[in-house]
């Protein structure tokens, strides 16, 4: 006799308890007598809960997510609820699902359904995603930390853990911008009094001068439980290359870099891509300064050591990086920056906007009369002309 076809339906609960207590046993070849021993349990609920355990996680992908959805169900009506069985659910699909795709599915719908116990699904989801290599779907979440983070229940040492078993994962997947990505979060949103803040933020540190594609240096640097940890230095030599990262432009990079080349191999810096970072930020910082002038290129060449010749391609690269918008003149070889990021935004910076903010006033103020001059013209033109125009009915 053929596997019998099991149709998932709404009901009384002994029914749908029935049903897949039948399915469980189906799984083990032993529908009917499992069936008849979970109807004659104390607790049937509790009974079909723990059979699942080991069973639901291995049925095939189609059905998976039906058969949960079932027992979902009927946790829902147990004293506990389902924040009450969402634990022991998710590790044992985290342990044995056997379609990533699928169990991932039902950790969702687990996570979507609990409340108290988001947070320990959300680190089971990322356990299977490890286990499966399919932890670039969670990358997504990412973003949406600061406020999941927010929404768990739980001590802040268990937010901190999630937050870095995540970034862990990240990280053994060669997914370095996202793991960096989770540093700032947990720096942003745990605080400097975790033990593991001084030591999360060298990562963090360690991974900007490192990572081509993060070059938004005022995110971290102005992060206060970040400030707080260098200022009592706490953050060592670490902190050291914060600050020359934010102050140094090429040439006191090299000369910084020279004389701190041991501390800087025992971070884990990469010289050569952190002496790129540099070229780029000062780049950034001499558009800041030149914003709507001409720029020569002799004169960004000579400001990061490199051929004249390969300024252009730099130039892309800082563009690219979203640190700075603008125009290159190939006829007079320069630059034109139309915006440009500074590594810091602080008092200066707030200073010279408010300058230029005046200075915009004060051209908008000196057009008003021209703009009122034009108006004027346009009212007289527009009078005689309807003077001129005659209007003739044909009888």
């Amino acid at each position: 006799m053929g596997a019998m076809e099991l149709f998932f339906v709404d009901g009384e609960i002994s029914t749908q308890v029935e049903e897949l207590a039948q399915f469980i046993g189906q799984q083990n070849q032993s529908a009917a007598s499992f069936a008849a021993e979970v109807a004659q349990s104390s607790d049937p609920v509790q009974a079909v809960l723990t059979a699942s355990q080991g069973v639901l996680p291995k049925v095939s992908e189609d059905k998976v997510e039906a058969a949960y959805n079932q027992l979902f169900a009927i946790a829902r009506t147990g004293e506990s609820g389902i924040d009450g069985v969402a634990a022991a659910v998710a590790k044992d699909i985290s342990a044995n699902a056997e379609s990533g795709v699928a169990g991932l599915r039902v950790l969702n719908n687990l996570y979507n359904l609990a409340t108290a116990a988001q947070l320990t699904v959300f680190s089971e989801m990322v356990v299977l995603a490890v286990r499966v290599n399919m932890l670039p779907t969670l990358v997504p979440l990412v973003s949406q930390l600061p406020k999941l983070l927010a929404g768990w229940t739980g001590s802040a040492q268990q937010k901190a853990d999630v937050v870095l078993e995540l970034r862990n994962a990240l990280d053994g997947a060669q997914l370095g911008n996202e793991a960096y990505a989770t540093e700032l979060v947990f720096l942003e949103a745990i605080g400097a009094s975790d033990a593991r803040a001084a030591k999360v933020a060298t990562s963090a540190i360690v991974r900007f001068a490192n990572l081509s594609a993060v070059c938004d240096l005022d995110a971290l640097a102005s992060l206060d439980n970040v400030q707080e940890l260098s200022q009592n230095g706490q953050l060592g030599s670490a902190g050291e290359l914060l600050n020359a990262l934010l102050e140094c432009d090429f040439e006191q990079w090299q000369k910084y870099a020279t004389a701190n080349a041991d501390a800087l191999k025992e971070l884990g810096v990469d010289a050569d891509k952190a002496t790129d970072k540099i070229r780029l930020l000062t780049v950034a910082s001499i558009a800041a300064e030149h914003l709507g002038e001409d720029v020569p290129f002799s004169k960004v060449s000579q400001a990061i050591g490199v051929e004249e010749d390969d300024i252009e391609m730099w130039i892309i690269d800082v563009v690219r990086s979203g640190l700075m918008q603008g125009k290159m003149n190939q006829v007079t070889r320069s630059l034109v920056p139309t915006r440009s990021t500074y590594r810091r935004f602080g008092a200066d910076q707030w200073s010279l906007l408010a300058e230029r903010l005046d200075q915009w006033k004060a051209s908008l103020e000196s057009l008003q009369p021209v703009i009122g001059n034009a108006k004027l013209v346009a009212q007289q033109q527009a009078m005689q002309m309807a003077g001129q125009a005659q209007v003739t009915i044909k009888e």
